[in-house]
């Protein structure tokens, strides 16, 4: 099973300019983006914690510079789990007032749902008793409220995380499905040159073990995927072993192989021209060398 909460919290940190553009274009428009946000300890959200045992979720605090010179902060919780919770209103109002109670800062408050529910998610959370009254909202999305078509027209690359993410779903139960859908948002992802390598690089990620595929469909991605990235050298910088996307790095490996193979038989060509000039017989080269006969009678008509 994929660390869904691991995968969020690592994509919304590497494309959180592109998250925010995605969802919240408006508060997107009054941040300074020349000021890296600043994504707060994990020790500020232990009290949560240890109230969410048990289930699955993914939360980022970052707090960023808006255009005024202000500070702000975004609370983005990331609900993973399919099951609709009736008191999952009342758990973001606790998010907000633990970390409200604690700093004392004005505090945007985004949840992003990323498994299909066909029944309503409550959006706020009320509370009257005797005259005492709450009224707390947020923002709201679901996953699957966006259209495939919309998604794949939009400009914006987090809306190929969107995508996989109700991928991830969709083809819950059929690996050839998977396989299509990750080929071609992969090959896109190449093709479109206006992406910076280090945001395709994350989505990559991001997909690649969200939407696990058997072996045998990784290695099928991969070859298919080899041809395209001979050129991709600043792609290929990217890579290390903590943040390897393996149907990428596989296709660097196999492109790796392939060049050593091509250059060794390069090398052994020039050996039986060598050997051809010095009046070795096919049968002795072909012994030696272990090439085809029909090879090496090509290279001494060559050579002719």
């Amino acid at each position: 099973m994929a660390d869904q909460d691991g995968l969020w919290k690592k994509v919304i940190g590497d494309l959180f300019e592109d998250f925010l553009l995605f969802f919240v274009p408006e508060l997107h428009a009054q941040v300074d983006f020349s000021v890296e946000p600043d994504f707060l300890d994990k020790e500020l959200f232990q009290e949560v914690v240890d109230q969410k045992k048990g289930r699955r979720f993914a939360d980022q605090l970052a707090k960023v510079r808006l255009r005024n010179g202000k500070e702000q902060w975004i609370l983005i919780h990331i609900e993973v789990q399919s099951k609709n919770e009736t008191d999952f209103p009342e758990r973001m109002f606790q998010y907000f007032y633990r970390i409200y109670d604690r700093h004392q800062e004005k505090i945007v408050a985004i949840a992003v749902h990323t498994a299909p529910n066909r029944s309503a998610i409550p959006e706020l959370f009320e509370y009257d008793y005797f005259g005492t009254q709450l009224h707390y909202s947020y923002r709201n999305y679901r996953t699957d409220a966006y259209l495939d078509k919309e998604l794949e027209q939009s400009d914006n690359i987090f809306s190929k995380i969107v995508l996989a993410a109700k991928a991830l779903h969709q083809t819950k139960d059929e690996d050839h499905q998977r396989y299509l859908f990750k080929r071609k948002l992969m090959c896109e992802l190449i093709r479109t040159e206006s992406y910076p390598r280090t945001a395709v690089q994350a989505v990559f990620h991001f997909i690649d073990y969200l939407l696990h595929l058997p072996e045998v469909y990784t290695k099928r991605l991969s070859e298919e995927i080899r041809p395209m990235i001979r050129k991709e050298t600043e792609l290929m910088e990217l890579y290390n072993k903590e943040n390897a996307s393996p149907t990428i790095m596989n296709a660097f490996d196999l492109e790796l192989e392939k060049g050593i193979e091509q250059g060794i038989k390069q090398g052994l060509k020039q050996v039986v021209v060598e050997m051809l000039k010095e009046g070795a017989s096919i049968d002795f080269i072909t012994k030696v060398t272990h090439l085809g006969e029909d090879e090496i009678e090509k290279l001494r008509k060559m050579l002719q």
